[in-house]
C-alpha cells in the first residue's frame, strides 16, 4: 500500500504531507488489534510486536513546511517525537522541479514517450538549492505525475521561485 501525500494550506502555511485519513485509519487499526489482543488473551511475542507496531503507525510523520511570510522551509520525517529532517530559507531555493525516472533506462536524458513509459518509472518532486543540493521531496508513480507537478507548481507559486515541470 502506497499513501500519497497531499498539499494543504495551513494559513499563509503550505504543508505537503501525509494527510489527516492516514493518522485516523491507523490510529482506527491499532486501536481494534490492541482490544482484539486484549479480548482474545494475548498474542504471544510476534503478534504483540505487530500490535506495538501498529500502535507507533499514527506517529509516523514525514510533513515538508513551507513557510513564504519568514521564508523558511523544513522536513520533518520518522516518529513525531523523533523526527529530523532538512531545514532550509526560500533565498536558498534556486528552483523546484519534477524529475522523470524511467526504470530500466541507463540513459535517462531520453526518456520513451508517456505511452511506452515503464511500470514502475516515477516522477519525482525536487528542489534544487543554490549551493548545488537537491532534496527529493516526493516520489510517485509515473502515471500521477500530473498531481505531483500541480502540488510542486503551488509550492513554488507561494514561494515565488521558479518551477520547472
Amino acid at each position: 500500500m502506497q499513501i500519497y501525500l497531499s498539499l494543504r494550506r495551513s494559513g499563509d502555511i503550505l504543508v505537503y504531507g501525509l494527510p489527516l485519513w492516514y493518522r485516523i485509519s491507523s490510529a482506527a487499526i491499532a486501536a481494534i488489534l490492541a482490544a482484539a489482543a486484549t479480548v482474545s488473551g494475548g498474542l504471544g511475542v510476534v503478534g504483540n510486536v505487530i500490535v506495538f507496531v501498529a500502535i507507533l503507525a499514527p506517529f509516523y510523520q514525514e510533513r515538508w513546511t513551507f513557510n513564504a511570510v519568514d521564508g523558511s522551509c523544513s522536513g520533518r520525517i520518522g516518529l513525531v517525537f523523533a523526527a529530523k529532517g532538512p531545514s532550509f530559507k526560500v533565498v536558498d531555493i534556486a528552483r523546484i522541479r519534477i524529475d522523470i525516472f524511467a526504470r530500466g533506462r541507463l540513459d535517462q536524458g531520453t526518456l520513451p514517450s508517456e505511452e511506452k513509459m515503464p511500470a514502475g518509472s516515477q516522477a519525482r518532486l525536487i528542489v534544487d538549492l543554490k549551493d548545488g543540493k537537491a532534496l527529493m521531496i516526493d516520489s510517485v508513480p509515473f502515471k500521477r505525475g500530473a498531481e505531483l507537478a500541480a502540488s510542486a507548481s503551488a509550492i513554488a507559486g507561494a514561494l515565488g521561485v521558479q518551477f520547472e515541470g
